[in-house]
C-alpha cells in the first residue's frame, strides 16, 4: 500500500495539483446524475415530511424528529476519518485507491464499537425513557451511516456519481415505503419508525458494498491503523467544521427540544423539515462541486466562485415561492401543524446562506487549507446561535423569534466567511452588494406577496412581477450562464 504521508493532500498554501480543467458539460452531466437522485430523494422526503405526521400522534412525531435531530450528528463519531478519505481520494480513479477501502472500513468498525458500546450503556443508564431508546438508536445508526459514507466517498471521489445518486434516494424511499406498509397494519409508534429507518440505511450499506467490492486480502491491522491515524490527522478539522455547521444549522431545534414541551418541538421541527427539499438540492450540488473544483487551477477557481455565488442567490430567489405551495398543503392536509407555518415562512429565508456556506465556503476552505480558520468562525457562530436561541426560547418563549434569530446568525456567518475567503474567491464589495441586492429585492417581494390575498396563484404572480425585472437587470450574466449550462446539459443527455 502506498504511504499516505506522500499523498497529495491540500496544504496551507497550496491546493491539489490540478491536471485538468473544469468541463462545463461534464459538471452538468454529473449534477444531472446526482440531481436525479436528489430529486427522487426530495419527492420521498416530501412524503416523509408530510406523511409521517399523518400516521402518528404529535408526541410520537416529536420523538421521531428528535431521533433524526441527534442522528444527524453521526458524522462526529468517525472523528474526521471519512473527510480525510474524501480529501485523499477526490479526483482519482477508483483503481488508484481501491486497496485502501477495506482497511478504512476495518478501522472505522473497531473505532465505532469502542465508542458505541460504552455510549449505549451510559445512555440507557442516565437518560429517562423514552429518551434512552432514542439515544441508543442514534448510536447504532451512526455505525451504519459512517460505513456507508466511506463507500459513498470512494465513489464520489472517483467521480462515479450514478451509485451516489441511488444511495441518495434509496434510504428515504425504502423507509417511506416500509412506513406506509406498516401503517396498513395499524398506527406505527416512533420506535417502529426508528427501526424501519435503520433497516433502510442497512440496505443502502449493502448496495454500496456490492458496487465498491472492497478487497480484503492485502489489508493488515497495521496498515489499517496507519491509514486511520493519518486520515484522522487530516480530517479532524473538517469533521469539526462540518459538525459545527450542523450544530449551527440545528442549534434552534436543540434548544427548543431541551427547554420547551415536546408538542412545541414537534411544531418547530416540522417547520424546519420543510426546508429539506432545497437543502437536499444544496447537498447534491456540493457533492459534485468539490470533486470537480479540486481539479481546477487557482485562477479558474476564482471564476467558478464568482459564477456560483450569484447563481445560488438567483436560484434561491426563483424558487422562494415554494413556500406558498407548502402553506396550501399544510392547511389542507396537516391542520394540526398550521402553527408551524409562520416559522417555516421565516426559516426558508436562511436557505440561501446555507447554500453559500456549504457549497462555496466549506469547499474552498478545504481546498486552500483553511479548515482551522473556518472551524474557529464556526465555533463562534455556534456560540452566538445557541445564545440567541436560548434567549428567544426561554425569555421571549416565541418560536418565530427563535427562527428569526437563526436566519440572522446564518446571514452574519455568510458575511464573515466571504470576508475570510476574499483573496481566494476574488470577491469584493461590488460582488457582495449584488448578492445582497438580489436577496433584499426577493425578501421585499416575498413579504408583499405574503400580505396580499391568500390565493396561491395571486401570491406567486405578485412575487415574480415585483422581482423579475430587477433580477433580470442585476443578473443578466448569470441568466446567460444558466442558458449555456442548460444547453450543455441537453447536449450531454443526447450523446
Amino acid at each position: 500500500m502506498a504511504s499516505i504521508e506522500t499523498a497529495p493532500l491540500i496544504g496551507e498554501k497550496g491546493g491539489v495539483a490540478p491536471k485538468q480543467g473544469l468541463s462545463l458539460g461534464t459538471v452538468a452531466r454529473d449534477i444531472a446524475t446526482v440531481g436525479s437522485g436528489t430529486a427522487l430523494a426530495a419527492v420521498f422526503n416530501v412524503l416523509l415530511v408530510f406523511l409521517i405526521p399523518r400516521l402518528v400522534s404529535v408526541e410520537d412525531f416529536g420523538y421521531w424528529r428528535l431521533f433524526l435531530l441527534y442522528a444527524g450528528f453521526a458524522g462526529f463519531l468517525h472523528m474526521g476519518f471519512a473527510d480525510g478519505a474524501l480529501l485523499r481520494w477526490a479526483g482519482k480513479p477508483l483503481e488508484e485507491f481501491h486497496h485502501e477501502v477495506a482497511p478504512s472500513l476495518k478501522f472505522l468498525l473497531w473505532q465505532h464499537l469502542a465508542v458505541i458500546v460504552p455510549g449505549a450503556v451510559i445512555a440507557g443508564w442516565l437518560l429517562p425513557p423514552p429518551l434512552n431508546l432514542v439515544g441508543m438508536a442514534a448510536l447504532l445508526y451512526s455505525l451504519i451511516f459512517n460505513l456507508a459514507a466511506i463507500l459513498q466517498f470512494s465513489l464520489q471521489g472517483a467521480r462515479i456519481f450514478r451509485p451516489v445518486a441511488v444511495a441518495t434516494a434509496a434510504p428515504i424511499g425504502g423507509f417511506v415505503a416500509m412506513a406506509f406498509l406498516g401503517h396498513l397494519r395499524g398506527t406505527p409508534s416512533f420506535r417502529e419508525l426508528i427501526l424501519l429507518y435503520c433497516i433502510a440505511w442497512t440496505g443502502v450499506l449493502i448496495y454500496l458494498w456490492v458496487r465498491v467490492r472492497p478487497k480484503w486480502g492485502g489489508s493488515s491491522s497495521g496498515s489499517s491503523w496507519t491509514l486511520g491515524k493519518a486520515l484522522i490527522a487530516v480530517g479532524w478539522p473538517i469533521v469539526l467544521a462540518n459538525g459545527g455547521f450542523g450544530l449551527v444549522q440545528s442549534a434552534d431545534r436543540l434548544v427548543v427540544s431541551s427547554v420547551l414541551p415536546i408538542r412545541e418541538f414537534a411544531q418547530y421541527s416540522l417547520a424546519a423539515s420543510t426546508m429539506f427539499v432545497p437543502v437536499a438540492a444544496i447537498l447534491a450540488v456540493s457533492k459534485v462541486f468539490f470533486s470537480h473544483v479540486a481539479a481546477v487551477e487557482h485562477e479558474g477557481r476564482a471564476r467558478v466562485y464568482a459564477h456560483a455565488s450569484k447563481m445560488l442567490v438567483l436560484a434561491w430567489s426563483l424558487l422562494l415561492p415554494y413556500y406558498f405551495g407548502l402553506e396550501v398543503f399544510v392547511r389542507h392536509f396537516l391542520p394540526k401543524y398550521v402553527p408551524a407555518l409562520p416559522i417555516a415562512a421565516i426559516l426558508v429565508l436562511g436557505v440561501v446562506f446555507l447554500a453559500g456556506i456549504q457549497i462555496l465556503h466549506m469547499n474552498y476552505s478545504y481546498l486552500y487549507g483553511k479548515q482551522r480558520r473556518f472551524l474557529m468562525v464556526t465555533v463562534g457562530m455556534l456560540t452566538l446561535s445557541l445564545a440567541g436561541a436560548v434567549l428567544t426560547a426561554v425569555v421571549l418563549r416565541s418560536l418565530t423569534a427563535v427562527a428569526t434569530g437563526q436566519v440572522a446568525v446564518l446571514a452574519f456567518w455568510w458575511l464573515l466567511n466571504e470576508w475570510n475567503l476574499r483573496f481566494e474567491s476574488g470577491q469584493g464589495r461590488r460582488e457582495w452588494g449584488k448578492v445582497w441586492g438580489v436577496f433584499l429585492i426577493s425578501v421585499a417581494a416575498y413579504a408583499v406577496a405574503l400580505w396580499s390575498r391568500p390565493e396561491i396563484v395571486w401570491r406567486v404572480g405578485i412575487y415574480y412581477m415585483l422581482c423579475f425585472c430587477m433580477l433580470a437587470l442585476l443578473c443578466r450574466e448569470e441568466l446567460r450562464f444558466c442558458w449555456r449550462l442548460a444547453t450543455q446539459l441537453n447536449l450531454s443527455g443526447s450523446e
